[in-house]
């Protein structure tokens, strides 16, 4: 949460809006040069390039989303502990559970199996080894610090102060499940306004964005996980 207490001025709050939209639309326009190997008619050097080129801007995005978090946010400087570790893993159970029983509803109402946004990722991984490779170490890596830092970090931190508990973590649920969202799918839009809360939550608590950060991790890596599996079980 926001160390500084110094009251905002309405162009405080101006000013941090449009850093937030600038940061938004970092984390949209990232994917750009997987999206240009996915769609093909590169040379395999050319697609090599846009391969080390999607690497290097994701990796300038978080120097940046950092640099803006440590002077908008102003951090304390907190070690990840065995606690810490504990509410990891009992926070990515808790919301594994939800979203299975979500999963099934979305089977009912909708006929689908997975989230739009899990579909266009996999669909990504799928289209060549380059694209998966890529795709696994920026989902699993690289996503969930540039997004914590953007969803967790600098909207809960830049805007709210430490006595805001619960509409730091709603506000911020609700637009990181906006930022996933690919179709009117309620039930999607639950899941990942779900997800976004329990992050949230994580940070409010503990006010450490590595503890954010590590359950992002853990919940990716589970997701490719099992994608990984599943697009090896097809193929076969």
């Amino acid at each position: 949460m926001n160390n500084n207490s110094q009251k905002l001025t309405a162009g405080d709050y101006f000013e941090r809006i449009l850093i937030f939209v600038g940061l938004v639309v970092m984390v949209s326009i990232v994917q750009l040069p997987l999206l240009f190997i996915a769609k093909g008619g590169f040379s395999t050097k050319a697609n090599y390039i846009f391969g080390a080129l999607y690497l290097i801007i994701f990796a300038i995005f978080i120097w940046i989303a950092l640099i803006i978090y440590n002077k908008y946010v102003h951090p304390a400087k907190r070690a990840l502990t065995w606690q810490n570790v504990k509410w990891i893993v009992l926070s990515w159970v808790s919301f594994l559970v939800i979203e299975v029983i979500l999963g099934l509803l979305n089977q009912v109402i909708y006929h689908v199996s997975s989230t739009s946004n899990n579909e266009i990722i996999s669909q990504l991984m799928t289209t060549n080894h380059l694209t998966m490779i890529l795709m696994g170490i920026t989902a699993v890596f690289f996503s969930p610090i540039l997004e914590e830092l953007v969803f967790r970090g600098f909207l809960i931190g830049a805007f709210f102060n430490k006595s805001s508990q619960i509409l730091p973590v709603i506000v911020s649920g609700v637009l990181f499940s906006t930022m996933h969202m690919e179709d009117l799918n309620v039930i999607s839009f639950i899941t990942y306004a779900l997800l976004g809360m329990i992050l949230a939550y994580l940070y409010v608590r503990t006010d450490n964005i590595k503890v954010s950060i590590g359950l992002h991790f853990l919940n990716n890596l589970f997701a490719m996980g099992m994608m990984a599996i599943s697009i090896f079980t097809i193929g076969q």
